[in-house]
């Protein structure tokens, strides 16, 4: 095809610089001539110039219809090749843009693919640093876990001790109560005695009131022994109270925090199931990552029964505490009526003792 702007003046402007050199112009000396446009379209402009100017080629003598036939054969066939070598030309160009932009789109195709496996890649890093942090909290609250526990024995043993505490005070004050009614009968019998063996009983009497009062005072020493360590239970249980609700906070943090990672795993195996053939190392990755997952549920579920038993070791804890509050408030009771007692003990002592 002939560039845009090739006329009939150009080819005839061609054709007569050939001439002027002093050969025949052709075809393809027109086009070198010119430096472009195709045989098809300059052949019949030079033809044209051929009749017009009556610049006929040098026939031999042949006849003139001969040489008309030959060239319109041959000018046929130097455009039926024309077009030949066109239509290639354009196939081969048709095919090459084609090849050039399959090219792109394989480029493009693999750039987005090598985006998409860097994103899984950082996905899946962060997803990593995830489980390490999740890993670390567990650690964490294990920690704590234990440490509750060891708090909780460390509150049993205490209770056992406190209840021996009160069960040797209630010996002793039943101890207290049969040397007091001994004590009556015996006072009973030395006001039936001479005078002369009254004052002597009287100062054994006060001797023995005077070691009751001790044995009253060492008990009020216990009993007030015995309030503020349970007291210090109370702030122990206080404690692991608090401690057992941050526990509670933490494993449901933890629980939100599987679920995520649940749902993000859930996307991931969407992403990679769309790319399996690519990345099928990421795949495995991935798939550890879910049994790890799991695995961390499970714990998870392990560490809220745990911390259940915790709960009702607690409520047996603080049960036990209020039971030893009430039999100290019985033990309060009792000092009180053996100190009324020791009262009227005196009272009666004094009324009688002889008047000097």
């Amino acid at each position: 095809m002939a560039r845009i702007g090739v006329t009939y003046l150009d080819i005839a402007q061609a054709a007569e610089a050939v001439k002027g050199r002093g050969e025949e112009p052709t075809v393809d000396r027109v086009r070198a001539e010119l430096g472009t446009g195709s045989k098809s379209t300059i052949a019949p402009l030079l033809k044209r110039w051929r009749s017009e100017t009556g610049n006929q080629a040098d026939t031999g003598g042949m006849p003139r219809d001969l040489v008309e036939a030959l060239r319109a054969l041959h000018d046929r066939v130097q455009q039926e090749a024309d077009r030949k070598v066109e239509e290639a030309r354009e196939g081969f160009e048709a095919t090459a843009e084609k090849h050039k932009r399959e090219r792109e789109e394989a480029r493009a195709a693999t750039a987005g693919l090598e985006d998409e496996v860097r994103s899984l890649k950082h996905k899946l890093e962060i997803s990593e640093e995830q489980n390490r942090k999740l890993k670390s909290a567990q650690e964490e609250s294990q920690a704590a876990l234990n440490k509750s526990e060891f708090q909780r024995e460390e509150g049993s043993v205490r209770i056992a001790e406190l209840k021996a505490t009160v069960e040797e005070l209630k010996q002793e004050n039943r101890d207290i109560r049969d040397h007091f009614e001994h004590f009556q009968q015996r006072a009973a019998d030395d006001r039936q005695h001479e005078r002369d063996q009254f004052r002597l009983t009287n100062e054994q009497l006060k001797g023995q009131i005077a070691d009751l009062a001790e044995q009253l005072s060492e008990a009020d020493r216990r009993l007030t022994e015995r309030e503020e360590t349970g007291d210090r239970q109370q702030e122990i249980i206080a404690t692991l109270e608090t401690e057992n609700q941050h526990l509670r906070q933490q494993v449901s943090g933890y629980r939100t925090e599987v679920e995520t990672l649940k749902e993000r795993h859930i996307d991931h195996a969407e992403e990679i199931a769309a790319k399996a053939a690519e990345i099928s190392v990421l795949h495995d990755k991935v798939t550890s990552l879910s049994s790890h997952n799991a695995s961390v549920s499970k714990e998870a579920e392990l560490l809220r029964q745990s911390l259940g038993k915790v709960e009702l070791e607690l409520n047996s804890t603080r049960d036990r505490v209020i039971l030893l509050t009430d039999e100290n408030r019985a033990i309060l009771q009792e000092k009180a009526v053996i100190q009324g007692q020791f009262k009227q003990l005196e009272n009666s002592l004094r009324e009688s003792l002889p008047s000097e």
